[in-house]
């Protein structure tokens, strides 16, 4: 599913039945469009899932689906840079984040484009050439938290920065670190207080970096997780992080520096793509490809490590082609 990403990496409560089977599968520009709300129903913890944005990996095609009554309708799609697309984010206005590297610099070299549910270009962030790095800029995923700023791995770069409230600034993005082997993606909290990078650890670990006084960031101990890295992941204030398992079928990991969990989906062959959290990280939705639907669990009250396992509260069926997915904030 992830084969552009896998191949950067070489080179260095509705109806809780089953789902219906189905076929797995530079320089800032101005705005093109105005930034108007995409939705006037975002609410996906007290009344369900609305609207849901999946990546397919395998040929960079942004899938927007509208939900209701538990079923979804595909309406709209859109290719980035003409398929390069990787890493998939959204915010609480629904507006959708990816990242493009793209040999022939069009419509960038590296950026970071931001996208309305329509599939209207609103706003395209250049990536920055880092003083003392050791490649170019090369953009592999993307992380956006309540205060809309915009976190980005850099893999040519092996660095993870971020553009505060989503905006280029005069003196360039914030860096979380530099010289970190392997940068290849990035998950940061809701509140922003704390980043997770897979650079540094070795595959299938991360490192969390919380942030200090005067904007600096210190570095935390590795933890392991379910997959080699955090593409098609989601983690809550608490350093929860949600993703899926390389080689289980049918589970989601939750790994934490304090330990670690699975979920098992209903379909005991189920091919999980992605996992994303709502606003409030109180609902995880988990992507199945080979039944085409999404679950919903809710939070158990004591957090997703407690020893009560999530409930599945919904099934939403209608999908095609699940793999990366992101929700609004």
């Amino acid at each position: 599913m992830k084969t552009v990403f896998f191949a950067a990496l070489g080179s260095a409560m509705f109806v809780l039945a089953g789902c219906s089977s189905g076929t797995p599968a530079q320089r800032a520009l101005p705005l093109t469009a105005p930034e108007t709300p995409v939705s006037q129903t975002r609410s996906t913890a007290s009344s369900g899932l609305t609207e849901l944005f999946n990546l397919n990996y395998s040929n960079g095609t942004i899938s927007v689906f509208s939900i209701a009554n538990g079923k979804a309708t595909l309406t709209k799609q859109f290719v980035p840079g003409g398929g390069g697309a990787q890493g998939l984010a959204a915010d609480a206005q629904g507006r959708i984040y990816t990242t493009l590297t793209q040999s022939n610099s069009n419509p960038c070299a590296a950026c970071v484009q931001i996208f309305t549910d329509t599939g209207t270009l609103v706003r395209q962030l250049g990536a920055p050439t880092l003083q003392g790095a050791s490649g170019s800029p090369s953009l592999t995923d993307v992380s956006v938290d309540a205060h809309d700023n915009v976190y980005v791995s850099d893999y040519g770069q092996q660095a993870v920065y971020f553009f505060p409230r989503g905006q280029m600034r005069k003196h360039g993005p914030t860096v979380v670190v530099e010289n970190s082997t392997n940068a290849a993606s990035v998950l940061a909290t809701p509140n922003g207080k704390n980043v997770i990078v897979s650079g540094g650890c070795g595959f299938a670990s991360v490192r969390p970096y919380t942030r200090a006084t005067g904007g600096k960031y210190t570095e935390g101990s590795c933890f392991s997780i379910g997959t080699i890295a955090l593409i098609g992941g989601a983690t809550d204030n608490d350093e929860d992080v949600l993703t899926p398992v390389d080689g289980g079928l049918g589970l989601v990991s939750i790994s934490s520096p304090s330990g670690g969990s699975v979920i098992r989906v209903p379909d005991k062959e189920g091919s999980i793509g992605g996992v994303a959290l709502n606003g409030d990280a109180s609902i995880a939705y988990v992507a199945d490809a080979h039944k085409e639907c999404v679950y919903a669990f809710a939070r158990p009250a004591k957090g997703w490590l407690s020893s009560v396992p999530p409930q599945l509260v919904a099934t939403y069926k209608g999908f095609k082609k699940l793999d990366v997915i992101a929700v609004p904030q």
